[in-house]
């Protein structure tokens, strides 16, 4: 007879309790300052609340009234360099983090006023939340994206989970730098459903990553519950798919949060792994602004009564004072400090004048920073000495694949923080294509097999760039990087320029086209022109073994991300490079002219490169002389329009050929600055070579339809010519 037999598993689910006894074994210190910050939340939020009544707040305001306990036992229990990253409804634990951090030696609630850099705390967040110059951000944060660095506070996020892979690597590398720091990633019970959690929490097991996943189930997401949208009552629950122990704990305690995070703390720093926490809790209001969820029929009075004796506000006073560790005496002194503290911050950042209230000029960003952070300052490069091949006198030959392995291998050896880190990078002898062969024979202890999990190991990575280390990321395929795109368009290509634009983050992409090899539509995009459209990140595309060594060294000594596209077309090509140099930078944004001709100037990239130079020799036979510019660097920002102009200056006549369909190519872009910024040199109107615009077939000979050739960049640069006469 077959039978089931059940299956034992080391993880738990587990709840976490605290007694009267545990309260008063509590330093009344401890208890001053969760008190304290439990008032200071509240007061901030409902100040912000009646700041948006008066419209002096742009945008939403999604206030954790109800949740404060949390960012209370939570910023108390943690360390001063811990690192935390949040959600959208975050004000709690920015608060909760960064206001400790502030705390000058020996600093007691019950007697010393707010100092000077604590005060400036409240008013800088208060700035930031109102869009203005002061704030952590600049401004350009707003609500939910702030960011103290310093404090420990990585980033909130305005994506639902989109700060889970981000503190996932910010965790991670407090682990690769040998700090004795943990990371805590607050989420909602909304995004206990989005796939990144999962793919993080996997890799943070598999790496051993010292963080806690804090599950924030306020029971509801904007009106949907948690019944709806969740197949299990306890969310920690999930934990027990990853091998982790989940908790369960009161949210509305801040003493029962504050000595579970102090012992997690405790495990973690003596190397304990990932945990899952899950704080009941509950928002007193609606998803933004002051009416209760009630008032939207989505939950009824009689819950949010219930919820509200529980309000910490109220109940963590009164327990205290019942328990004679705290009078109520001394409980209204922390109340009167922290309201004297907030309105002073309102003070510093508003004006009222015939009885309304207004933001004056002076405090709003100037214009002039709009484009700060975007691209980078480029400090980096200071002293930088760029090269070309021009330079150097002394030559070998390699194939392109073995640069690409030899280059990321000199990386790591001259930068220890430089890591490899994709899907089978460290197997097959050097990864699928032998890009990490070297690094993997010289470093095999950096170079890290990931998870199918482009989502997961891509968010992770930012979030270890901007923690010091310098990953190098290889993504298979470009058509694999829209199962990141979150990750790569809405965190990595955003957050830089959202968090102030003076966030370093020296993160490396790398992808390979594989048009042509009959991988399909879903293995062989060409997503330049995608790619290009998310400024924020550089984006560089080496035709040749001598421009892959010098882009790839300034793509991993620059500050901004880089994407490094690469064209299999190109891997088993040969060419020169410097002897015994690797170690040469070439500047981004500066085009190649890798011909010079009189009649038409050709712009090209990757695999166009070559065919438009056997094509040239082929013209030039027939009296057409070609000039052809290999762009090199293809994100918005560094299309080299310097040098298109003194070549279209000369030929009256341009041609942009590319590999990628239209729609998604780069051309389409570069054709419409080049007729606004040029159009009196022109003598014809621009032409343009593509594939044609339909995904990518299996069929050999569908697929040489398609893509362009010799043949037909030939035939294209002869009809334009005709045309053009």
């Amino acid at each position: 007879m077959p039978q089931f037999y059940t299956v034992e598993v080391e993880a738990r689910l587990k709840k976490f309790s605290v007694s009267d006894v545990d309260l008063r074994d509590i330093d009344i210190i401890e208890h001053s300052k969760m008190l304290e910050l439990v008032y200071l939340i509240r007061y901030f939020e409902q100040t912000l609340l009646n700041l948006k009544d008066k419209q002096v707040v742009h945008g939403p305001v999604h206030t954790s009234i109800g949740q404060e306990a949390i960012a209370a036992g939570c910023g108390i229990a943690l360390k001063k360099y811990d690192i935390i990253g949040s959600t959208h409804r975050a004000h709690h634990h920015f608060l909760g983090k960064a206001l400790p951090f502030y705390y000058p030696d020996q600093y007691n609630p019950l007697y010393d006023d707010f100092s000077p850099d604590m005060q400036l705390c409240v008013e800088k967040t208060l700035s930031e939340i109102m869009g203005l110059r002061y704030g952590w951000c600049g401004g350009r944060g707003g609500s939910m994206h702030l960011r103290n660095r310093d404090a420990g506070v990585i980033g909130t996020n305005a994506i639902v989970g989109g700060g889970i892979a981000l503190t996932t690597g910010a965790g991670w590398a407090q682990k690769l730098n040998d700090t004795s720091n943990t990371a805590v990633v607050f989420l909602g019970d909304g995004a206990v459903n989005q796939g990144i959690l999962f793919e993080s929490a996997n890799m943070a097991d598999l790496l051993d990553i010292p963080v806690t996943y804090f599950i924030e189930n306020n029971l509801y997401a904007v009106g949907t519950s948690t019944r709806e949208s969740s197949s299990t009552e306890n969310l920690s629950q999930r934990a027990l798919a990853f091998g982790m122990d989940g908790i369960i704990v009161d949210g509305m305690d801040p003493v029962a949060i504050y000595l579970l995070m102090r012992e997690i703390r405790k495990r973690q720093e003596n190397l304990c792994g990932p945990i899952f926490v899950e704080a009941k809790t509950y928002r007193f209001y609606h998803h933004a602004g002051k009416l209760k969820g009630s008032a939207f029929k989505y939950r009824k009075k009689i819950e949010e009564d219930v919820w509200l004796r529980k309000d910490p506000y109220i109940r963590y006073a009164e327990k205290l004072g019942k328990l004679g560790i705290l009078s109520e005496e001394k409980g209204n002194f922390l109340k009167e400090k922290v309201k004297e503290s907030i309105q002073k911050a309102v003070s510093k950042v508003t004006a009222e004048k015939d009885g309304k209230i207004y933001i004056h000029d002076r405090h709003w960003p100037e214009k002039e920073t709009i484009y700060k952070g975007m691209p980078g300052d480029t400090k980096e490069f200071e002293g930088v000495k760029f090269s070309e091949i021009k330079d150097f006198s002394e030559y070998s030959m390699y194939t392109f694949v073995n640069v690409m392995s030899r280059v990321i291998a000199r990386n790591m050896e001259r930068d220890q923080s430089v890591i490899v880190l994709g899907e089978e990078v460290a197997n097959l002898g050097g990864g699928a294509y032998n890009a990490t062969k070297f690094p993997l024979q010289q470093f095999p202890e950096r170079v890290i097999n990931t998870p199918i999990s482009e989502a997961g190991f891509t968010g992770i990575a930012f979030g270890a760039s901007l923690c010091g280390i310098k990953p190098i990321v290889e993504i298979m395929f470009p058509d694999f990087t829209l199962v990141a795109a979150d990750q790569l368009f809405n965190q990595i290509a955003k957050l830089k320029y959202l968090y102030g634009g003076e966030v370093d983050v020296p993160l490396v992409v790398r992808t390979r086209i594989a048009s042509g090899l009959g991988y399909g539509a879903q293995h062989s995009s060409d997503l330049c022109g995608l790619y290009a459209m998310f400024r924020g990140w550089r984006i560089i595309a080496p035709s040749n073994p001598f421009d892959y060594i010098g882009l790839f060294n300034t793509a991993v000594l620059c500050n901004d991300p880089v994407l490094v596209l690469e064209h299999h077309s190109l891997y088993k090509s040969k060419g020169t490079i410097p002897k015994d140099n690797m170690d040469y930078y070439i500047e981004f944004g500066k085009a190649s002219v890798f011909r010079e001709g009189q009649d038409v100037t050709i712009v090209t990239y990757l695999s166009g490169v070559p065919m438009v130079e056997q094509v040239a020799d082929e013209l030039a036979s027939k009296g057409i002389s070609v000039e052809g510019i290999d762009l090199r660097s293809l994100d918005y920002h560094s299309i080299d329009y310097k040098t298109i102009e003194r070549s279209i200056k000369r030929t009256g006549h341009l041609m942009i050929v590319e590999e990628s369909p239209k729609s998604l190519g780069v051309g389409a872009r570069i054709a419409d600055e080049v007729q606004q910024r040029f159009f009196s040199h022109l003598k014809a109107p621009i032409g343009h070579i593509n594939s044609i615009d339909v995904p990518l077939p299996v069929s050999k000979k569908m697929e040489e339809y398609i893509l362009i050739n010799e043949e037909k960049v030939r035939m294209g640069i002869e009809k334009y010519e005709e045309g053009s006469e």
